[in-house]
């Protein structure tokens, strides 16, 4: 399914991120890191069509490099081109916009960064990806080039077929944060990745939530201000750092 109106919509949140950007293997970077960051793992952000500059991205990288103790990668898989803010849009169109950032041109990027990191001694890198990004959890971890992944409201998922590779091909623990309103990863395809994944079906683990009240985009440009956006934004937040703990 292809990124509708529903990967635009969503809510700047508040906050100084601590972090700074750099240059990987000519990839920008934003990178979180802890003040004592355990050797030889890595975090690594897929972003949503907003980019490595979105202070909501930025914020939950600094989090995840405090809580896990990790270096923390917020990658920018755009070169440079990410999606204008909303109020922008008039002259913007998301479905070009898209054609110019398919897997040919995102995963080059993300395997510069994992190459660049490997050869600076880290072997075992989480990742997470917010909706344009949860695609390519599901990619890398078919790939193998992932320890474990995770994603909230994943968008451009491929039913069955992502879901087939991923168990034939796959080693990499996969949690799902998923919510009642979401024309990008809807109930069916909640459903089917539970067919699919399911019941110890998919071996290296499987784990899916539901937010109930929540809609696409709960996990990095939640309105705060709603109980049931701001639960499933606090909620999978807290799901993601366990499940990383548990698998890294």
């Amino acid at each position: 399914m292809s990124c509708g109106e529903s990967c635009i919509s969503g809510f700047i949140h508040e906050g100084k991120s601590t972090g700074v950007m750099s240059t990987i293997n000519g990839v920008q970077v934003y990178i979180a890191t802890p003040p004592e960051a355990i050797p030889h793992k890595a975090i690594l952000i897929f972003p949503d069509i907003f980019g490595v500059h979105l202070i909501n991205t930025q914020l939950i990288a600094d989090r995840l490099a405090l809580d896990l103790n990790l270096n923390t990668y917020l990658i920018d898989t755009f070169s440079g081109k990410y999606a204008p803010e909303p109020d922008n849009w008039e002259n913007f169109s998301l479905a070009e916009w898209l054609k110019d950032h398919g897997p040919e041109k995102v995963l080059p990027i993300i395997e510069n960064v994992i190459k660049h990191l490997t050869e600076k001694g880290v072997n075992k890198f989480a990742a997470v990806g917010y909706c344009f990004g949860g695609k390519y959890i599901v990619v890398t971890s078919q790939k193998n080039w992932i320890h474990v992944g995770s994603t909230c409201h994943p968008s451009l998922i491929q039913i069955p077929d992502d879901f087939t590779k991923l168990i034939e091909a796959s080693k990499v623990p996969l949690l799902i944060n998923s919510c009642e309103t979401d024309q990008q990863f809807p109930a069916e395809y909640q459903t089917k990745a539970d067919e699919m994944l399911g019941d110890g079906k998919y071996k290296p683990g499987y784990k899916r939530n539901y937010y109930a009240g929540a809609t696409h985009g709960f996990g990095c440009r939640a309105d705060l201000t709603n109980p049931a956006e701001k639960e499933a934004f606090d909620k999978s937040y807290v799901e993601i750092v366990k499940w990383f703990k548990d698998y890294l």
